[in-house]
């Protein structure tokens, strides 16, 4: 009885691990790729690379791409880039190296070249998400939403309910003005991801858009609940509130903004907006001054300098916004801004600064009025005929008013 009993208690104890009756287990050494990707992954980044580079030289297999990813991941998007074209070009089947070069020019901000190789890769490798989901986000933001919507579309087709694609679709859509379309896929997004703040965010935009702003608001609160940092929810719930005549919640929250976001040029070119609704042209020169300091080569910014600035009557300063806004966009710098669009605001701010400086003089005598704006036209390089200038001027009464009440002061202000 004893013996069995001893020999049933030594089976139970194997059975539970406790019993210390086999050898003890060896533990495998790592690999040196092993070692170094349990650095990267622990988040020791430079001695992941230190230790990498070597069996990168070495060719061993896999060990540049993790090279390159761990560059990447430091931030070092040219490095990578150096090692993964020739990877690419030697196989251009390799769908991991295609990826990690998609990331790397994305990285350098080399659009074109991350838009194409994550379409390589997609090519490659349909169902990567992530992939589908960059190269969508970088057609939008070059203005391709029709090649974005596209790009999202086919990876639902992969994953119908990936919020992420989803959202960009709507996006996209949205972009395209196809409203009823954006609007369908806002609201299923945000059925199907109820604390997805982008899913909310969009569908505010589209509500906004399709002017129901109570809806529109209702959704950017949601998002903001959600992600109460959203930069692009407090943005959009601002505008709502200008279209809705809030001008000071909306005032309130941009101004915020700019004190949480200062090099965020975007933010102080809304927040001029906002300042010149509310009928402060001052603050609103000086937000596009500090906007324009941050980005000197958006047309837009010194398009609504001219606005801003021929509606106040200065109008020598927005002639010269608005010139530097067409120059901008005849050296083809990217922006939305049209240039018969600027043409015409150039023309109006002339003809205003022309007539404004004749009436502060007491100059009343028309005759060779004509033929003054049509000499100062023609020396900004804009076409227009007698009857083109005929129609320009007699859009602008309140912007002569307005720069006649400052006959006493600077056409041409510095910053305010």
């Amino acid at each position: 009885m004893t013996h069995n009993h001893a020999a049933y208690r030594l089976a139970l104890l194997a059975v539970l691990g406790l019993c210390q009756c086999s050898a003890p287990q060896v533990t495998k050494p790592l690999t040196p790729l092993e070692h170094a990707l349990q650095l990267r992954d622990d988040g020791r980044l430079a001695d992941a690379e230190a230790e990498l580079k070597p069996l990168a030289e070495r060719n061993e297999p896999h060990a540049v791409l993790e090279l390159a990813e761990t560059q990447i991941l430091r931030g070092h998007h040219a490095d990578a880039m150096a090692l993964l074209k020739p990877l690419l070009a030697a196989n251009v089947n390799d769908a991991d190296a295609a990826g990690l070069l998609a990331r790397a020019y994305d990285g350098l901000g080399r659009i074109d070249e991350a838009v194409a190789t994550y379409a390589r890769r997609l090519t490659l490798k349909p169902e990567d998400v992530t992939a589908a989901v960059r190269m969508a986000e970088l057609l939008l933001g070059r203005g391709d939403p029709d090649h974005a919507s596209r790009v999202a579309y086919a990876g639902l087709k992969l994953h119908p309910d990936e919020p992420r694609l989803l959202v960009l679709a709507a996006r996209a859509m949205l972009a395209r003005g196809r409203l009823p379309t954006a609007l369908e896929l806002a609201l299923h997004v945000t059925e199907l991801a109820p604390r997805n703040a982008d899913a909310w965010l969009v569908r505010g935009q589209v509500h906004a858009m399709a002017g129901d702003l109570a809806e529109a608001e209702a959704a950017l609160k949601v998002a903001l609940e959600i992600a109460p940092h959203n930069r692009d929810a407090k943005s959009e719930l601002a505008s709502v509130w200008l279209e809705q005549g809030a001008t000071d919640k909306a005032l309130k929250l941009l101004q915020d903004m700019v004190t949480q976001l200062p090099a965020d040029a975007s933010l102080w070119n809304q927040l001029a907006v906002a300042k010149h609704k509310a009928g402060n042209p001052e603050g609103a020169i000086a937000a596009l001054d500090t906007a324009i300091g941050l980005q000197p080569r958006r047309p837009v910014l010194f398009r609504n300098l001219a606005e801003v600035a021929l509606d106040a009557g200065w109008p020598d300063r927005a002639v010269q916004a608005a010139a530097q806004a067409r120059a901008l966009v005849q050296a083809r710098v990217q922006d939305t801004v049209a240039m018969p669009e600027l043409d015409a605001l150039h023309l109006r701010a002339i003809i205003v600064a022309v007539m404004a400086q004749r009436v502060c003089r007491h100059d009343r005598n028309s005759a060779g009025l004509e033929q003054e704006l049509l000499t100062a036209a023609q020396k900004s390089a804009i076409k227009t005929t007698p009857a083109e200038l005929t129609a320009a001027a007699n859009t602008v009464d309140d912007a002569v008013r307005a720069a006649v009440a400052r006959c006493r002061q600077p056409l041409n202000p510095g910053k305010p």
